[in-house]
């Protein structure tokens, strides 16, 4: 945890230090909730309710394009309820607490419309998993990193108000099968990108946004 926030803290003073008077750099505190599943726990469904919150700093690079490097708690998991009238007594809940690191390019489609797109790297901080009423933390092993894949489409609302639908799915498994996988695909391009738990996030965020202009010192001054 303490290599993102050293990763963070060190791009963010790299931004803004730059000397670029075209550059305007936005910090944007956000806050949303997010829809969650596990692709691979042979449930389905975004039944599982978790808490997105955090910052950002966005540096423009011209009128349509910048990148945006974030800093936020992201809950994470899943969850399956019993059905008695379908015969299913089964029951699961898993939680998963991130501290999550993504950098996005953002495009923006017109003066209200963009899109982001980029590679996200998380800690997980703790995690609690029910299995059948029963607590099953610590017995199965969790990657403590997880690596995604983020993409997402938003709108501004108002002049610093901007909402966000975001999709954040792990490229690489944050729990493996092991040597005895209990899901098997006959597909064999499937069990190369199966290997494991797989978090599938859907997002809804609000951010603001705080924007400050930098102008170079070195400007000449007229006679």
């Amino acid at each position: 945890m303490r290599n993102l926030v050293f990763i963070f803290t060190l791009v963010v003073c790299g931004l803004t230090a730059q000397e670029n008077n075209n550059a305007v750099f936005s910090l944007r505190p956000a806050i949303g909730l997010n829809g969650c599943q596990i692709h691979g726990d042979s449930y389905d469904g975004y039944n599982k309710l978790g808490v997105f919150a955090g910052a950002s700093v966005n540096a423009r690079i011209n009128e349509k394009v910048s990148l945006e490097l974030g800093f936020y708690f992201s809950q994470k998991g899943a969850k399956h309820n019993p059905n008695p009238k379908k015969g299913d007594l089964s029951h699961y809940n898993l939680t998963l607490n991130y501290v999550e690191l993504p950098l996005t390019l953002r495009y923006m489609l017109n003066k209200r419309y963009f899109v982001n797109l980029g590679p996200s790297l998380a800690y997980l901080v703790s995690y609690h998993e029910t299995i059948n009423y029963t607590d099953f933390t610590g017995v199965y092993h969790f990657n403590p990193y997880e690596i995604a894949l983020v993409s997402g489409l938003g709108r501004q609302v108002k002049d610093k108000i901007n909402v966000e639908v975001r999709f954040t799915n792990s490229i690489r498994s944050v729990r493996d099968y092991g040597i005895v996988s209990t899901v098997f695909y006959p597909n064999p391009v499937a069990r190369f990108f199966n290997k494991g738990f797989y978090n599938n996030i859907l997002t809804l965020l609000v951010t603001y946004n705080i924007t400050s202009s930098k102008t170079k010192s070195n400007q000449n001054v007229q006679p």
